[in-house]
């Protein structure tokens, strides 16, 4: 891909509206069991089974998984409690939801941790996306508390999409 292409190939702020969303925040054609309750995206199970769904259709096109992870949250959890915990989660639910196209699928991996498959996304765009996120999410504040979120991207081919996830968790390293 070349840097020429890059602004209109891969948009972060959506152009549309987000898909129709039930009053829990979920979107409305998802079941209950497939959000997350607090933060109204993908539960992990959800996401994995889109991921694999998505490498089993298009096995030879390009797939990026980011992994983005919220460092403190033990600290924030401890000092000012889990609903605060829950507010910087929400926070960062929000932002990662604003900064993906339509197309991405994002959902909760684990307490502290997001995934985001980026379709047709190969290791350029992925990189761009993760260090934009990064920025981005590390600008935002909840209950005037500052947000420390680490973003890390594995490429690869639909075929790879299984492997994705684990690449992308081992790469963060023990960030946070």
């Amino acid at each position: 891909m070349t840097l020429a292409r890059y602004p209109a190939y891969l948009s972060l702020v959506r152009s549309r509206p987000a898909p129709p969303r039930t009053s829990e925040g979920r979107p409305e054609t998802w079941a209950r069991d497939e959000c997350d309750e607090l933060t109204g995206l993908a539960t992990r199970q959800a996401l994995m089974d889109r991921l694999e769904m998505i490498g089993s259709l298009a096995p030879g096109c390009p797939l990026s998984f980011l992994v983005v992870k919220v460092s403190g949250m033990h600290g924030i959890n401890a000092a000012d409690g889990v609903r605060a915990g829950d507010d910087v989660l929400r926070t960062v639910a929000w932002g990662i939801r604003d900064l993906t196209r339509a197309t991405d699928v994002v959902g909760r991996l684990t307490g502290a941790s997001f995934g985001i498959v980026l379709q047709g996304t190969g290791a350029t765009a992925a990189a761009a996306v993760a260090a934009r996120m990064t920025h981005h999410l590390n600008q935002l504040t909840s209950r005037s508390r500052p947000v420390q979120a680490v973003v890390s991207a594995a490429t690869g081919r639909g075929i790879n999409a299984d492997t994705l996830p684990l690449a992308a968790i081992d790469s963060l390293g023990d960030c946070g």
